[in-house]
């Protein structure tokens, strides 16, 4: 007897129990409209309807409360689970008393009868909106970051590909308004003085905002005057109401400003600025860091093309000094040397020395051409370069018209193959090229030159110069460096090539290079 009294005492507080549960217990027919024949209290704050609405055959069962979008899909996982023996968990929509949709997660199992038929469905089903909710956020957070990494990637692609900075840049801003859905930006750079914002490039803005402005007044872009005189993005969430912004909204300009500072190696070269319509996207710290991101990457494209600048400058000075350095220790010394034989020359033909003095005028003679030679050659190196005009080919076969042809040295050049190098590497083959027939011409004293310029089936570029001059000791060269053969490697190395050289003393001379189709268009990008 107290057995029994003890069971139904459970039974009463676990009957408690469930009755005031946050969630709804239910017992259903496994039918059609799969009718309550048991539910909890918490049914009402789950669906708005009382118990009462919800028993029975009359109310149309659990069937009817579920969103007609998921009904098929509820109804056959339950079968599977059925079939299965099995539980089942189910998330899905349900439409409240208050014509409201809302998640539930429900959770529950088939009981049987001894001969095997399902008696009922037992379970329980909970909110689950608060869940999806928080899923969607997060989903959203992953679809919005990685959206701003391809974002950043196209971006960097952007960067990356050749053509001047002001292209660039105009491909930059292009498809930074596209990522970020601005309607409108610009990129400011600082001048030289670090004094005055100079407008690059710029999209959907009205040409009365155009000008350029001193960073220090800033009449026309305050706001980009003020990041880069701080060196922090500046957000004006509604341009018409911020006194700040007055200059954009005397424009017709509204919406949302925000500027980033350009930099790179903790140098401020300018400032990036969009315009929009959307003021809460670009509060958000991730839609800033994007920008940010940006910021930097314009930074090094900034940098990368004033050091290019500056190693231009760098080079054109040293080539200049070389240039000065071969007049005095080649061309001065040979009109040197002919005053010295002309002098001779007149002593012996004062004396009647007849047989001497054609020795001294043969030696002027000689003397003369090499200086002739010698001439044409650093005339033409002074000349504006056809290379970037017209291409390799085109450069080289001038090369050999206006030096080798005008000094009466035999010269072929044969091309083979499809010849389409980038700039860095035209320029590294020509350089080469011209140093090898320097050589030739000034060391080896050669009659005749081969140039010959070859790509093969798998891309590489095959460059090769031969002359029949008197050659040099091969040992001793490479111990010394000399007859520029090591600026020849240094250069082939900037692009990935190799070079080589074959040299006999009476024999003559020849330079291979070679550069292999991805090492040329690997290291292509860092030159430009």
């Amino acid at each position: 007897m107290e057995m029994k009294d003890a069971d139904h005492a459970f039974e009463t507080a676990l009957a408690g129990l469930i009755e005031h549960l946050p969630v709804m217990v239910y017992r259903r027919l496994y039918d059609e409209s799969q009718t309550f024949v048991f539910v909890s209290n918490g049914c009402e704050k789950l669906t708005g309807h009382g118990r009462e609405a919800l028993l029975g055959e009359q109310a149309g069962g659990y069937r009817a409360l579920v969103n007609v979008a998921d009904r098929t899909a509820v109804w056959e996982e339950i079968e599977r689970a059925v079939i299965a023996e099995r539980p089942y968990r189910l998330i899905y929509r349900i439409d409240t008393s208050a014509e409201q949709e809302k998640w539930v997660q429900e959770e529950g199992r088939a009981r049987y009868t001894e001969d095997g038929r399902v008696a009922a469905l037992e379970g329980i089903i909970t909110d689950y909106s608060k869940q999806m909710a928080d899923m969607h956020v997060l989903e959203q957070r992953v679809a919005d970051r990685t959206r701003r990494l391809v974002a950043l990637y196209d971006i960097l692609e952007a960067a990356s590909a050749a053509g001047s900075q002001q292209a660039t840049l105009t491909r930059i801003l292009t498809r930074v308004l596209k990522a970020t859905g601005a309607a409108s930006g610009a990129i400011h750079l600082l001048d030289e003085s670090k004094t005055r914002l100079q407008l690059v490039a710029q999209q959907g803005l009205p040409d009365t905002l155009l000008e350029t402005g001193t960073l220090f007044e800033a009449r026309e872009s305050p706001l980009a005057g003020w990041v880069a005189q701080n060196g922090a993005p500046l957000l004006i969430s509604q341009i018409r109401q911020d006194p700040r912004a007055e200059a954009l909204a005397a424009h017709n300009l509204s919406g949302t400003y925000i500027g980033v500072p350009i930099v790179a190696s903790e140098q401020i070269y300018g400032v990036l600025s969009v315009l929009a319509e959307e003021p809460a996207r670009f509060t958000a710290q991730d839609e800033l860091d994007l920008l940010l991101s940006v910021g930097e990457q314009i930074g090094v494209v900034v940098e990368n093309a004033r050091l290019h600048q500056q190693a231009e400058q760098l080079m054109i000075i040293e080539e200049r000094n070389r240039l000065a350095r071969e007049l005095h220790d080649s061309v001065t010394q040979s009109l040197y040397s002919l005053t010295l034989f002309a002098e001779a020359g007149r002593r012996m033909l004062e004396r009647e020395d007849w047989e001497q003095a054609a020795v001294y005028l043969s030696q002027v003679a000689e003397t003369s051409r090499q200086s002739l030679k010698e001439m044409r050659l650093l005339v033409h190196r002074l000349r504006p370069t056809v290379l970037a005009e017209e291409g390799l080919v085109r450069a080289i076969q001038h090369r050999l018209s206006a030096v080798e042809g005008r000094a009466g040295i035999m010269h072929r050049f044969s091309v083979e193959g499809n010849i389409d190098p980038d700039p860095a590497l035209e320029e590294a083959l020509y350089y080469i090229a011209q140093e090898a027939l320097n050589n030739a011409l000034k060391h080896a004293m050669a009659s005749e030159v081969i140039v010959e310029l070859r790509a093969d089936e798998a891309g590489a570029i095959h460059l090769r110069v031969a002359d029949n001059g008197r050659g040099f000791d091969t040992d001793a060269v490479s111990a010394s460096g000399g007859l520029g053969l090591t600026s020849m490697r240094e250069r082939a190395d900037l692009v990935g090539g190799t070079v080589a050289y074959h040299s006999t003393q009476g024999e003559g001379t020849t330079v291979c290079a070679r550069f292999e189709s991805s090492a040329t268009t690997g290291s292509a990008a860092g030159l430009q």
